[in-house]
């Protein structure tokens, strides 16, 4: 599956998008998500989470764990 993000303003009710040539004649879902709505809800959501992650750990030694971690995989 192969999913692209064009971020445009609609201007008419007509959209010219070259970065869909390459779909013409394959079946697509297309689907308009307003920006300023989008952000609202995402900025909501990240704070409802906000401070809702228990550790057991201290935040930092985690953090450091985990750099090392990623950094043996290299």
């Amino acid at each position: 599956m192969e999913a692209i993000k064009v971020v445009k303003k609609i201007d008419s009710k007509d959209l010219h998008i070259e970065e869909l040539e390459r779909f013409i004649g394959v079946e697509t879902e297309i689907i308009i998500l307003p920006m300023t709505e989008r952000k609202s809800e995402s900025i909501k959501s990240i704070l409802d989470l906000a401070g809702s992650i228990k550790m057991k750990q201290d935040p930092l030694q985690f953090q450091r764990k985990m750099r090392e971690e990623w950094g043996d995989r290299k």
